[in-house]
C-alpha cells in the first residue's frame, strides 16, 4: 500500500494536535526524552516530535506504521516548500489563519459531540488549542501556496490521456462500478397561514414562559424544540463561526444582546428564539428553540394528488421532465437545472448505485434510460414530500478507459505532470539549499535525494 498520499493529506492534520506525553512521563520529569532534531532544511528544523505526530495521527486513523521513512519524507518537503515561501515573503493574514483554524476546530467539535468532549480529549481549552497552532496553521498555509505556485496551472492533453492509458497493463486497470445519472422532480407540501401562525403564538407563549422563568431554556428545548442537534444539549451551540447557519438565525443572534433572548423569527427551518451567549468577533455561541409548523393532512393529500397528475402528464408526453420540474418542483436546489442530482462527492452528474441513499436507488434501479418513476412518498428537505424520479443515463460496471471515463484519467495525468513539477523544482532547490539528515535514516528510499549532495557541500 502506497502510504504518501495518505501522509501528505495527515500533513495538515497534525499542525493542529499535538502528541500527549503518557500520564507517567507528565507526573516524572525523570522519564521526559529531550527533544531532538532529525533534520535541518534551510532555516527550517524537523523534531522528533513532529514525526511522532505523524505516526500518531496514522495509527488513530487505523493505519498502523510500518516504515517511518515516507513520513520523514514528506515532512522534509513540507520544510523545504516553507523554507522557500519565507525567501519569496509570501505572506499569509491573520484572518486567513484564523478562518482555517474556526473551520478545523468546528469540525471537530462537531465530530466529538461538544466543546467539552474536544477540550476533555486534547487536554486544553479552546482558546489555548487556538494560540497553540496559528503559527503551524500559519506555515502550512504558507507551505501549500508555495507549492501551488510552483505547480501551477497543469492541463493533460488528449493526447497525454492516451499515453497514459496505453502504457497501464491490461490487467491492472480500476474496474469502474456501475454508476447512473439521474434527475428527480419534488413537490413537497404547502403550509397554510394559519398553521403558520398556530405554531408562531405556540413558540412567543414558550418564549414568555422562558424569559419570565417560569421554565427554563433547557427543559424548553428538551420538550419543545425540533432541532436534533441541540435538543438535548440544552437548545445550544458553541463557538461556531459566521456563516454556518442560515441569515435568519445569525441576523438574531448579531442583534441580540449577550444574555438575551430575541424575538420569535421565521426561518426556512421554522419558528425559532434565540439567547445570544457569546460572541467574539465572527465566532458566536448561542442557544434556541426550533418547532416546525405541523403539516395537515390535507396538504399531504394534495400534494400526493399533483404528483400523481403530474405522472399522467409525463405518461401522455403532454410536457418533458424537465418543463414539468420547472413547473412543478419545489426543490430549489434543481429546479432550474432540470430536476439533475449532483454528486456532492464528485461535483458531477454521475453516481455509483453504491452511493446512493437506499430509496433513492430501489426507485431508480428498475428503470431503463429515459424512463420515469411513479410518485412515491420520501422525507424532503424538512418533511414528508412526493418525488418522481427520472433516470438519464446507465453506466455498467466497466474496466476504466477514456471513452467512458475521460475526467478520471485526466485527472490522473494532471497529478503527475504536476508531480514531475514539483520533483523538478525540489531537485533545482536542492543544490543551492543546506540540508541536514541523522544518519538514523540514511537507508531510507526516499522518494526526492535527500541524502545527495546539497548546499552543505555534504552527502
Amino acid at each position: 500500500m502506497n502510504v504518501r498520499p495518505i501522509i501528505t493529506a495527515l500533513l495538515a492534520l497534525t499542525a493542529l494536535f499535538s502528541i500527549r506525553t503518557p500520564l507517567s512521563a507528565q507526573e516524572d520529569p525523570e522519564l521526559q526524552a529531550l527533544e531532538r532534531i532529525i533534520a535541518v532544511v534551510g532555516n527550517e528544523i524537523i523534531l522528533q516530535s513532529d514525526v511522532d505526530a505523524q505516526i500518531f495521527q496514522m495509527e488513530a486513523a487505523g493505519m498502523p506504521v510500518e516504515d517511518v521513512c515516507p513520513i520523514v519524507d514528506q515532512l522534509m518537503l513540507q520544510k523545504l516548500l516553507l523554507h522557500q515561501a519565507r525567501l519569496d515573503s509570501i505572506m499569509v493574514d491573520d484572518g486567513e489563519v484564523t478562518a482555517q483554524i474556526d473551520r478545523r476546530l468546528e469540525y471537530y467539535i462537531s465530530m466529538f459531540g461538544s466543546v467539552e468532549a474536544f477540550e476533555a480529549e486534547y487536554g486544553k481549552t479552546v482558546a489555548a488549542w487556538k494560540a497553540e497552532f496559528r503559527e503551524p496553521m500559519r506555515e502550512q498555509i504558507m507551505a501549500d501556496r508555495m507549492q501551488g505556485e510552483i505547480e501551477g496551472q497543469v492541463r493533460a492533453t488528449p493526447r497525454d490521456i492516451a499515453d497514459h492509458f496505453d502504457a497501464i497493463p491490461t490487467d491492472s486497470l480500476p474496474l469502474i462500478p456501475e454508476e447512473v445519472r439521474y434527475s428527480r422532480l419534488l413537490i413537497e407540501p404547502e403550509l397554510s397561514e394559519a398553521q403558520k401562525l398556530e405554531t408562531r403564538a405556540f413558540m412567543d407563549s414558550i418564549r414568555s414562559e422562558v424569559v419570565a422563568g417560569r421554565l427554563s431554556l433547557t427543559l424548553a428545548a428538551m420538550r419543545h424544540s425540533e432541532d436534533p442537534g441541540s435538543k438535548y444539549k440544552g437548545g445550544c451551540y458553541e463557538d461556531i463561526r459566521r456563516g454556518a447557519f442560515v441569515p435568519e438565525v445569525e441576523g438574531q443572534v448579531f442583534a441580540t444582546p449577550e444574555g438575551a433572548f430575541s424575538p420569535v423569527f421565521e426561518s426556512d427551518f421554522g419558528f425559532h428564539f434565540v439567547k445570544t451567549t457569546n460572541i467574539r468577533g465572527e465566532v458566536f455561541s448561542m442557544c434556541h428553540v426550533l418547532m416546525k409548523p405541523a403539516v395537515p393532512e390535507s396538504a399531504m393529500q394534495a400534494a400526493a394528488a399533483l404528483a400523481d397528475s403530474v405522472v399522467v402528464l409525463l405518461d401522455a408526453d403532454s410536457l418533458t421532465f424537465e418543463q414539468a420540474v420547472e413547473q412543478f418542483s419545489t426543490e430549489e436546489g434543481t429546479s432550474n437545472q432540470g430536476g439533475r442530482i449532483t454528486n456532492p462527492r464528485t461535483g458531477g452528474l454521475f453516481h455509483g448505485v453504491d452511493e446512493l441513499e437506499r430509496m433513492d436507488f430501489f426507485l431508480i434501479n428498475e428503470l431503463r434510460p429515459g424512463e420515469h418513476s411513479t410518485a412515491s412518498a420520501v422525507q424532503g428537505a424538512e418533511q414528508q414530500a412526493y418525488a418522481i424520479y427520472k433516470l438519464d443515463e446507465r453506466k455498467p460496471a466497466h474496466a476504466a478507459n477514456p471513452q467512458q471515463d475521460y475526467e478520471l484519467f485526466q485527472m490522473q495525468v494532471e497529478a503527475e505532470l504536476r508531480q514531475a513539477k514539483l520533483n523538478k523544482w525540489v531537485r533545482r532547490r536542492l543544490a543551492e539549499t543546506y540540508v541536514r539528515l541523522t544518519p538514523d535514516f540514511a537507508g531510507c528510499d526516499f522518494d526526492r535525494d535527500w541524502l545527495g549532495e546539497t548546499a552543505s557541500g555534504t552527502r
